[in-house]
């Protein structure tokens, strides 16, 4: 048994034959393309990169877009990169020996360090 359609039937349309060759696609961006294919890090690479002041010869930082960044901007934005990491680090670890001095004093995870650090002599901060 055939059902019936509910289409509305449609004029043939005459159809352009398709090119033999394929239209080029849209060229990717060229940050697209470094991220893609540099490297299993490249992909973090950002839009623009941050170089710092450098005393009298740049007295303020400087944002740039990364393709148009020189590759000396790319080594003074490393340079930059790498002293907020170290500035991470050693907050990390202050916090870390923070932490590890609280629980060496009995502290819970609800304590505070006020209280935990509320008996704290001279002696102990000397050690």
């Amino acid at each position: 048994m055939k059902f019936p359609s509910f289409k509305k039937p449609t004029a043939a349309k005459v159809s352009e034959p398709k090119p033999l060759v394929a239209a080029p696609s849209a060229p990717k961006s060229l940050m697209s393309r470094l991220r893609k294919h540099l490297s299993f890090h490249s992909v973090a690479l950002p839009d623009s990169v941050r170089i710092p002041a450098n005393g009298t010869t740049r007295p303020d930082e400087v944002i740039r877009n990364l393709t148009d960044a020189t590759i000396d901007d790319i080594a003074f934005a490393i340079q930059g990169t790498e002293a907020e990491c170290s500035a991470i680090i050693r907050r990390s670890g202050a916090l870390k020996e923070l932490y590890e001095a609280a629980r060496k004093r009995g502290a819970l995870g609800t304590t505070t360090v006020a209280d935990a650090f509320a008996s704290l002599s001279d002696e102990e901060l000397r050690k």
